[in-house]
């Protein structure tokens, strides 16, 4: 046996497993628990049985919605039952728990995507939010994900859709790198076997690797080592232990659950527990109440059966290692006769789980994110990555340095002054970030026919990305060709403000929440809006911005575009043509970005 394991008088040859990549999935009724159980019985049912992928991640009702007008990353979640009242009547249990599920796992799949909406259409009509809330059922769980959800989540209903705003996730040094339904990682404490929450779990993880250290051994360990050991057992004999740290025991129901699927179901967390613990032991078929040997009824041919997926459970059990050594998950199974009148009359399933090395997983963590245009769920090894670099950032584009100071974006379309004045001249006070393109200052492709982008960040509104595109004589007039072209800059611009929201969280630091409009102007002999999405979408009053959000904004956005030049040490002809632009705008702080990165006040 390992050093790491608890000591043994007598040992029996241990089994071992590889790691694992699903969960053991428990069926109906399969074995039958009545006291006379007829030879074959279990056979019958056995290709009923199967391991696998749980259901809510099969059947996921979560997709992407590449066609809304937010720059945010949009998950719809179908149609959802909405209103305390309305709820608590629904006669689908089933339904009811889907959708809450469906919720909880949209927010927590944006909460590790960079923040974003879960859209839900609402089913029940004459819904009110303000008049008849959210759900309980919907809203209680959120703690289970977030220790403050108000400072993440914000709600809201806008016609007959609701919407759960999402601010990204932002770990810290001490916490957990990512937003985690279950963390499906256990531990024996006391006499139950619980799971950890995901702050716990990382504390756990990084103790791991330093916790090698003499195994426990007490009184329990031996009484349960001695029945362990024992060749038979008498019914209703009573053994001297109790549920505790080391010994979990169980009666299997003789409704309603067989002992195979009871067994099945106990071994992932039991398993995971001993082994993150200090190794135990699993008895089926002893009342813990009386203290007495029961057993359960079972043909010999049966067991064998049993036995073998007993092993395929353990061996699909997700690990984790720290160390070089990479052991595997070391247990002894057996079934050991109960006699009654001289005869064997049931058998007890005996488990011994031993310390394990690292750490042993009852299912994958229930944790998702965004890969593509589809949700998927971490693996366990991507989960444990993401977790121990609590600083760590969802992956994005690197942020291009300025090059060297070049004039010619601006200077060539000098002619188009006067239309971008008056486009500009109804905005409110604020600051103007200008660039030749956002694209090339996140890293990301120019678009050639677009000549600016200003971007407008003033108290009291939210961020505003104004597009300038170049006229076309080839457009003039075609409404069908303009309409292609605005549909085109939609999607492009959206990806845009959606990469320079999560460059803002990732990068720079900014923790407020931020909603972000796109206008895309076309500027040909009669000035054109091809797309403006502020009338299309609705942002809670938290996401416009404050004076302590301008403030913070225009310091993250510094970080971005690098450092700033002079504005006094640009050529002339380019101080009156900006003069000229932006003179009768009202009173600014404007930033020119890509190239020309300086600090004026007009």
């Amino acid at each position: 046996m390992a050093g790491n394991t608890p000591q043994l008088e007598k040992d029996v040859n241990p089994q071992t497993s590889i790691e694992p990549s699903v969960q053991v999935k428990c069926p109906g009724d399969i074995l039958q628990g009545g006291r006379h159980a007829k030879r074959g019985r279990w056979m019958a049912s056995w290709k009923g049985f199967h391991l696998g992928r749980r259901d809510s991640d099969c059947k996921m009702n979560i997709t992407v919605d590449q066609d809304t007008d937010y720059a945010e990353l949009v998950l719809s979640v179908g149609e959802i039952t909405l209103g305390e009242k309305t709820r608590d009547s629904m006669k689908d249990s089933q339904l009811r728990r889907k959708e809450a599920k469906s919720i909880l796992q949209a927010v927590c799949t944006l909460l590790n995507s960079g923040g974003g909406v879960v859209k839900a259409h609402i089913k029940n009509q004459n819904y009110s939010f303000t008049r008849d809330g959210m759900g309980l059922d919907l809203v209680n769980p959120l703690p289970g994900i977030l220790h403050l959800p108000h400072d993440y989540l914000d709600f809201m209903q806008y016609n007959d859709y609701f919407f759960v705003f999402v601010k990204p996730w932002k770990p810290n040094q001490r916490g957990p790198g990512i937003a985690t339904w279950k963390t499906n990682l256990y531990k024996r404490i006391f006499s139950f076997s619980v799971e950890l929450k995901a702050a716990d779990a990382v504390q756990f993880l990084k103790s791991r690797p330093s916790s090698h250290g003499k195994t426990v051994c007490n009184e329990t360990l031996n009484e349960c080592l001695s029945l362990f050991n024992r060749d038979w057992l008498a019914y209703e004999e009573t053994f001297c232990f109790t549920k505790s740290t080391h010994a979990e025991v169980k009666l299997t129901p003789k409704e309603k659950i067989s002992p195979k699927e009871k067994i099945l179901e106990l071994l992932p967390q039991t398993v995971s527990a001993f082994a993150n613990t200090d190794g135990g032991y699993l008895f089926i078929g002893l009342d813990g109440k009386t203290q007495q040997i029961i057993g359960f009824e079972a043909e010999k041919s049966d067991l064998v059966l049993l036995e073998s997926e007993i092993e395929k459970c353990i061996q699909q059990l997700p690990v984790t290692h720290f160390c070089e050594e990479k052991e595997k998950i070391k247990y002894t199974c057996k079934f050991i006769e109960v006699h009654k009148s001289g005869a064997v009359c049931a058998y007890v399933c005996a488990i011994r789980v031993e310390k394990f090395c690292c750490a042993v997983f009852a299912a994958e963590p229930e944790s998702w994110h965004v890969e593509g245009s589809c949700v998927k769920r971490f693996t366990t090894e991507e989960w444990v990555k993401r977790q121990m670099d609590a600083t760590a950032v969802m992956p994005g584009k690197v942020i291009c340095s300025p090059e060297a100071l070049c004039m010619k974006p601006f200077s060539q379309h000098e002619g188009y002054e006067q239309l971008v004045r008056t486009e500009l001249g109804s905005l409110r006070k604020g600051t103007l970030v200008v660039s030749k393109s956002w694209a090339l200052d996140l890293g990301l492709q120019e678009k050639q026919e677009v000549i600016w982008d200003v971007l407008h960040i003033s108290q009291g509104s939210l961020l505003t990305l104004h597009v300038f595109v170049q006229g076309d004589e080839n457009l003039e007039g075609n409404s069908s060709l303009l309409g292609e072209l605005g549909a085109e800059l939609k999607g492009y611009y959206k990806q845009i403000a959606l990469t320079l929201k999560q460059t803002l969280v990732n990068h720079c630091g900014y923790t407020a929440k931020i909603g972000i409009i796109v206008k895309i102007t076309y500027l040909g002999h009669k000035t054109m809006c091809l797309y403006d999405s502020s009338a299309k979408i609705c942002y809670p009053q938290i996401y416009y911005l404050t004076t302590k959000a301008v403030k913070d904004l225009e310091k993250a956005l510094a970080e971005i575009l690098g450092s700033y030049e002079s504005f006094y040490s640009l050529p002339r002809r380019n101080w009156d043509s900006f003069m000229s632009a932006f003179l009768n705008v009202g009173s600014y702080i404007v930033y020119f970005s890509r190239n020309v990165l300086t600090h004026i006040r007009i």
